[in-house]
């Protein structure tokens, strides 16, 4: 690279450091005698060099939310082998203690460290503990009901703290509950119709539910990064 696109790159740089936009850069770059494809060739070279310096980024992010996906799924299955054997206080403290363990040690890592991102992981296994809390509890105490319904308290609790700690990935989870609390409902009215033992949700529920999907996608579709909104 010669000392003219050095001093360019530089220059760019520095500008939008100092929170200049790009169409002043441009404006400030021709005035000097640059021409336009120049100034274009060396922002096309910053933003390529920050696409390569984000992908490993991008990977660690990936792998820590299936290592939490996983140890999630390794401590309940710890739990269901042994299930029967403990008592119910014992079983509500095990689901009570991890779930505040994981989104303590995340909150922690999160504001207090640069492991930001394994923060945020950590409040992830939390939501998902959450979520299998639910169902666990709810097979404890043979309570009768909908199992979307769960589904539905899950996304609910999980869209509540992805709005407390702004963590996209947790918001990626609450859709995927969504979806599924919605392609399980019209199987559970079938099923329920057919063997008469169908509990209606209370419409509180529901009407709560869509209200706070509804309210969360528009201020999500507002503060998600421009990184995203490529899928939109």
């Amino acid at each position: 690279m010669d000392n003219q696109n050095i001093q360019i790159i530089q220059y760019i740089k520095n500008s939008l450091a100092s929170g200049i936009s790009k169409e002043d850069i441009y404006k400030n770059l021709l005035g000097r005698g640059w021409s336009i494809d120049l100034i274009q060739q060396n922002f096309d070279a910053i933003d390529s060099e920050k696409k390569s310096e984000e992908a490993p980024k991008k990977a660690i992010t990936v792998i820590l939310i299936i290592a939490a996906v996983l140890v999630g799924a390794g401590i309940f299955s710890f739990i269901a082998s042994n299930w029967q054997n403990i008592e119910k206080p014992f079983k509500i403290g095990i689901i009570f203690t991890s779930m505040l363990a994981s989104y303590t040690v995340g909150w922690l890592l999160k504001e207090r460290t640069k492991l930001k991102r394994i923060g945020e992981s950590l409040f992830l296994l939390g939501s998902i503990i959450y979520g299998s809390g639910i169902f666990l509890i709810a097979q404890m105490f043979h309570t009768t009901a909908n199992w979307p319904d769960g589904f539905i308290l899950w996304m609910i609790g999980s869209i509540v703290m992805a709005f407390a700690i702004e963590a996209y990935s947790i918001f990626f989870m609450a859709i995927i509950l969504g979806v599924v609390s919605l392609i399980g409902y019209p199987w559970g009215l079938l099923d329920g119709i057919n063997t008469h033992s169908f509990i209606f949700t209370p419409s509180i529920l529901l009407c709560a539910s869509t209200v706070i999907t509804l309210v969360s996608g528009l201020v999500i579709r507002k503060k998600i990064p421009p990184n995203f909104k490529d899928f939109y």
